[in-house]
């Protein structure tokens, strides 16, 4: 029992695709969008988080929007050359979406005050400057931790690429890459255009 629940951690597209996965993924995106926005948390990627300087709503949503789709859209391209199998569009946009929940837990961490002075320093200052600021060392600490789950993430990206595209070996390495790396590239750039 316990191997079947931590194989589910690792890959829950075995049990989840389709239109289910994309409800949960779209629900959670709606949920890490109400956070960015409190938090004032930015997703300036789907690698790069930070202050940003436009706190409208609709810019949290788009970023959101962008950074589920463009992956999502490289995955479905790459998986129509690679794949043998029929793709489906709706499985691979619900896995994409799905795969990102894990982005919730990283966004709740930016409410805390550590991580929110850090947000608000001064990024000129000299590093033993920055080392002085209260909180400074917490929220390096806590970033760190953070960042377990934009690992979970990408993890569970590769997996709902596995799934979706029914691809395995270099193909699925390679997509993986142009996905995240490339599409990582292509959300900057998009996101970009709202500030």
């Amino acid at each position: 029992m316990k191997k079947q629940y931590l194989y589910g951690l690792v890959n829950p597209f075995e049990r989840v695709a389709g239109l289910d996965a994309l409800l949960w993924g779209l629900a959670g995106m709606v949920v890490s969008t109400v956070l960015c926005y409190f938090s004032a948390w930015h997703y300036h990627g789907l690698l790069h988080f930070g202050p940003a300087p436009n706190p409208a709503w609709w810019c949290y949503a788009v970023e959101h929007l962008v950074v589920w789709l463009v992956p999502a859209a490289l995955f479905y391209l790459g998986g129509l050359l690679l794949s043998r199998s029929h793709i489906r569009l709706i499985d691979v946009l619900g896995t994409v979406a799905f795969a990102q929940l894990p982005l919730i837990i990283m966004n709740l961490f930016e409410f805390l005050p550590p991580m929110q002075n850090l947000a608000k320093m001064d990024m000129n200052q000299s590093p033993v400057e920055m080392m002085q600021q209260p909180g400074f060392l917490v929220g390096i600490w806590l970033s760190l931790v953070a960042f377990v789950f934009l690992i979970w993430t990408l993890v569970w990206m590769f997996q709902a690429l596995k799934v979706s595209c029914n691809l395995k070996g270099y193909r699925l390495g390679i997509l993986y890459c142009i996905g995240v790396f490339g599409g990582d590239v292509i959300c900057r750039y998009l996101i970009r255009l709202c500030y």
